[in-house]
């Protein structure tokens, strides 16, 4: 198994770096697409939402690494022109790393015209290549003052950082002077002069001539790969767009913009079309989940599992090899104590109090498969095998897994080093329809909610739920595939995966096995809910209860999350999970809570779960009895370091423990108070 786990890691390095390597000359990524129509009156809304460059001469400079551009065709009089913020043509100017969001917006009434982006080194042809550029398609010109103009919004995100061009690709345009340069972490220098305007109007018919014999795209010239490329600073002040032949149509609310230097007002006043469209639908478009190109980023957690649509993500992004990586992790260094009088040592191991540190590091990759195709990655590993040891850390009342042989009791077992190394394929049909295969070993099938740690309501709490092998503990499962259908709103996904939980060896990787199944209906009505049921037939689950030969698990929840403001959100999750073996039912009911704001979090967590005494290693007669069990967690945690890359925060919880007075002589009572401080870590929030 060692050397299968050595050929799997090298095997995903060498496709990572032959993927790098093909692709490398690609200067920007394109994230997501999305054609739409607007108003005048709803451009000027985008332009007043836009990010806020400063002007200098035909520089557009910005220091956010997440900007929004809205880019329109220039004057009847200067078609073959863009304007941002406008100025003609600028030279935009970002930091490195940067994720850009454009709504281009053709205004030209004659022609129609594409924004692509490219590593461009040369002049430009008359049909410049566009391979390895990203961007737009081809906008329809609005021709009829009463029809809506034709739009698109793009995200693009860089891969390194140089000195780029943006352009029209319609034949004649970009030699025409359409085009400009953007400038990816690098300055503008003297050396490449500005597109100027053109004496020469580009008519319309000129762009049937591409389809005439003998007229194909000249072939670009050779040049080598050269980003940091000497760029001008030119002095040339904006053009004057304030007024613009053809589109004088009163009534659109004027969009504010900053006045360059020179005096020049660049406003859109004036601009109100006849006609309405209603309203313009909700565009927002998230990056791709590494599991389903078919949904959005921010349902991404433990396996397929979906959280809301508006989840905060708290990650790091990097774009490689045409490609995503998306880093994720979750870490606390604490001291924690139990209370009670029970001995919870398993084998003669383990206290009732100690230090300890649980970790979960994730890595994700996505690769896009032309046009409508990805592949996925998905990496997860936990320190927990050297940190929390064989025996794990103690939590009152928590059963399952065994070390040396004994079931463990009023413990979390360490998760193993790899706790998921799973491949994905997803198709899109269309927008709202999409499918997906995902094969893991390790993986997590679909039963259940999204692993505890993975759930917003769940991040500030080190503990895992005592109800954790009744709601989501195959997370850690050796061999598993799954198949989903989904609808955009909703999804239908099955499994067939080893029932068997992990052995007591937590470095390795087990034999793989496919003796269970289950399926899971979920279900994001809106985009603060998320909603599952899921059922699962489980064979030989437990290597400490041998005479559980099938065990049937039933869940269902409901995850709550809202954004009530940039630096505050509040998530909830409610879930129930039940186990039915040997003609027994036991339930478990879980409400945990987050309420962010600032650099503070307040949560909590309640449960009630009904365990045997088989359970929790009882003697005859509680044995063969069952107990309803209550735990309750509240605390407090404050980020001394936020919005750095990594967010570091120091935090404490207090914990109430009742179990029934059945179990007083074995536990030292009734109610028991544990508490705990802690140092959490993880990566800052993704915006």
């Amino acid at each position: 198994m060692k050397n299968m786990a050595r050929s799997l890691l090298f095997i995903l390095l060498v496709t990572t770096a032959l993927c790098s390597d093909t692709l490398a000359h690609q200067a920007f990524t394109l994230v997501s697409k999305d054609k739409l129509t607007v108003t005048a009156a709803q451009l000027a809304d985008l332009q007043r939402q836009a990010s806020v460059g400063k002007i200098k001469g035909s520089d557009l400079t910005y220091s956010e690494a997440d900007i929004k551009l809205v880019a329109t065709t220039g004057p009847e009089d200067d078609m073959l022109s863009f304007r941002i913020q406008g100025v003609r043509n600028p030279n935009i100017v970002t930091p490195g790393d940067v994720r850009i969001t454009v709504w281009f917006v053709n205004l030209d009434g004659d022609m129609p015209h594409d924004l692509l982006f490219a590593h461009y080194p040369v002049d430009f042809p008359v049909s410049p290549d566009v391979n390895g550029a990203v961007g737009t398609e081809r906008l329809a010109a609005h021709e009829d003052p009463n029809s809506p103009i034709m739009a698109e919004k793009i995200v693009i995100q860089s891969n390194e950082d140089g000195a780029y061009r943006y352009f029209c690709s319609v034949r004649g345009h970009a030699k025409g002077g359409m085009w400009g340069n953007i400038l990816v972490g690098v300055s503008p220098t003297p050396g490449l002069p500005m597109p100027t305007k053109p004496t020469h109007v580009h008519t319309a018919d000129e762009e049937k001539m591409e389809d005439m014999p003998g007229m194909k795209p000249a072939p670009t010239p050779e040049a080598g790969h050269q980003h940091n490329m000497p760029m001008p600073s030119p002095t040339a002040t904006p053009d004057n767009t304030s007024s613009m032949p053809g589109m004088n149509m009163p009534g659109m609310k004027r969009a504010p913009t900053p006045t360059p230097r020179g005096g020049h007002e660049h406003d859109m006043a004036g601009m109100d079309m006849p006609g309405s469209m209603g309203g313009m639908q909700d565009h927002h478009m998230a990056m791709s989940s590494t599991v389903n190109v078919g949904d959005p980023m921010e349902r991404e957690a433990s396996g397929t599992a979906w959280n809301p649509d508006s989840s905060p993500v708290y990650a790091r992004m990097k774009m490689a090899g045409g490609g995503m990586w998306m880093f994720m992790g979750l870490g606390f260094v604490r001291y924690t104590d139990v209370g009670s009088s029970r001995d919870v040592s398993v084998a003669g191991k383990g206290d009732r109090a100690r230090f300890d540190a649980p970790t979960m590091f994730m890595a994700m990759y996505s690769h896009p498969v032309r046009n409508r195709g990805q592949f996925g990655f998905r990496g997860m590993l936990s320190l927990d095998p050297a940190i929390e040891r064989p025996w794990g850390y103690p939590l009152l009342y928590q059963t399952g897994e065994v070390y040396e042989g004994q079931s463990i009791h009023d413990r979390q077992h360490p998760h193993d080093l790899f706790s998921e190394l799973a491949v994905t394929y997803s198709y899109k049909f269309s927008d709202s329809r999409s499918f997906y295969i995902y094969g893991g070993l390790p993986g997590e099938p679909a039963l259940g909610p999204p692993m505890y740690l993975h759930r917003v309501s769940g991040m500030s709490i080190p503990d895992a739920p005592i109800g954790h092998h009744w709601q989501d503990a195959t997370h850690i499962t050796y061999g598993v595939i799954t198949a989903g259908y989904s609808l955009g709103k909703a999804k239908l996904e099955t499994s067939i995966f080893n029932g068997r939980e992990p052995d007591e060896n937590r470095w390795n990787i087990d034999r793989p096995r496919l003796n269970s199944y289950s399926a899971r209906l979920s279900v994001n009505p809106t985009k603060n809910l998320a909603l599952q049921i899921s059922h699962g037939y489980l064979r030989d689950p437990e290597r400490a209860e041998p005479q559980v030969r099938i065990l049937r698990r039933t869940t269902a929840s409901a995850i709550y999350n809202k954004k009530l403001a940039d630096d505050r959100n509040w998530a909830t999750t409610l879930l129930w999970g039940q186990n039915y073996a040997n003609a027994e039912r036991s339930d478990s009911f879980l409400v945990e809570s987050d309420y962010g704001f600032g650099k503070s979090d307040v949560f909590g967590r309640y449960e009630r779960v009904n365990k045997s005494g088989h359970d929790l290693v009882l003697s005859p007669p509680l044995e063969h009895e069952k107990f309803w069990l209550n735990v309750f967690k509240l605390g407090y945690l404050r980020d001394v370091v936020q919005g750095k890359g990594i967010d570091l925060g120091i935090g404490g919880m207090f914990t109430v423990d009742h179990n029934p007075q059945a179990l007083a002589p074995v536990y030292g009572g009734a109610t028991h108070a544990g508490w705990q401080l802690y140092m959490r870590f993880r990566p800052s929030r993704y915006h």
